[in-house]
C-alpha cells in the first residue's frame, strides 16, 4: 500500500518489471485471501502540473494521451521494446475504491500510479491503457513499450487497467461497455484470439481484477464478446 495525500491509503494491483534487474513494487505478488497487508511506501512530493509532450506513441483514436495527466516523463533506459504483439491482460488499480467520473480525478489516479511505479525503479506507468468509471480511454506506457503488468509474461503483452478496486465496488456500466469496445478494437487490430485476453488472476496469483470485474469479464465472455 501506499499514503497519499487526498486520496487515502492505496493499495495497487499486482505488477511486476519489464525489466528483471528492476525490483518489484511492495503489492508485486498479490494479496491473496488470509495473507498481511503489503508493506507501506512513500510516493515522493507531487509535482507540478508540467505536461511534457511525448512522441513516437502509437495509440488508439479517441484515446486521451499520456501527455493530458503524466507530470513527469518516461524513462526509456529503464523499459524494453514491445514486439510481437500476442496477448491482453485486463487489470483493476487495487487502490481505494474510485467512482469520480471527472476528467481531473482519473487524470490525478492515473499519475499517482505512474509515480509510485517509477518510484520502483520503472521507466513509467506499468499499464498501456486505463479506463476510467466514466468510460474514457487513457494512453498509458507508450505501446513501442513493454508493459510491467504481469510478473513473467510481459513481453507481447498489452496491459489494460480500469481504475477502481473492484474486490471493494462494482465497475461502472460506461467502464465495462467501454472494456468492452476497447478490447475488441485492440483484438481486431492486432489479431488477438479470445484465447489470449486474460484477466491478472489468471495468469498468476493475485485477486486482480477483483470479484466484481472478473464476473463481469466472465459474462461478456460467455456472451461471445471477445469472439
Amino acid at each position: 500500500m501506499f499514503l497519499l495525500g487526498g486520496l487515502g491509503l492505496l493499495a495497487g494491483c499486482a505488477s511486476t518489471s519489464s525489466r528483471t534487474s528492476l525490483p518489484g513494487v511492495p503489492w508485486s505478488a498479490g494479496r491473496p485471501a488470509g495473507s498481511g497487508a503489503p508493506r507501506p511506501i512513500e510516493l515522493p512530493p507531487v509535482e507540478s502540473p508540467v505536461r511534457p509532450a511525448v512522441g513516437g506513441s502509437q495509440t488508439f483514436a479517441g484515446a486521451i494521451p499520456r501527455s493530458a495527466w503524466a507530470n513527469g516523463a518516461p524513462i526509456p533506459a529503464r523499459m524494453d521494446p514491445l514486439t510481437g504483439i500476442s496477448r491482453i491482460t485486463l487489470h483493476h488499480d487495487g487502490m481505494t475504491p474510485f467512482f469520480s467520473t471527472s476528467q481531473g480525478d482519473a487524470a490525478a489516479r492515473i499519475d499517482a500510479i505512474r509515480r509510485a511505479h517509477q518510484t520502483q525503479g520503472w521507466g513509467d506507468v506499468g499499464y498501456h491503457f486505463i479506463i476510467d468509471p466514466a468510460g474514457r480511454i487513457w494512453e498509458g506506457r507508450l505501446l513501442q513499450f513493454q508493459g510491467a503488468h504481469v510478473k513473467d509474461k510481459n513481453p507481447g503483452n498489452i496491459g489494460i487497467v480500469c481504475l477502481g478496486n473492484f474486490e471493494r465496488q462494482s465497475p461502472a456500466p460506461a467502464q465495462v461497455e467501454a472494456l468492452r469496445d476497447f478490447v475488441r478494437r485492440v483484438q481486431s487490430t492486432y489479431r488477438i484470439p479470445a484465447a489470449r485476453i486474460h484477466t491478472h488472476r489468471e495468469l498468476g496469483s493475485t485477486l486482480c481484477p477483483g470479484g466484481a470485474l472478473q464476473g463481469r469479464i466472465n459474462m461478456l465472455r460467455q456472451g461471445g464478446a471477445f469472439a
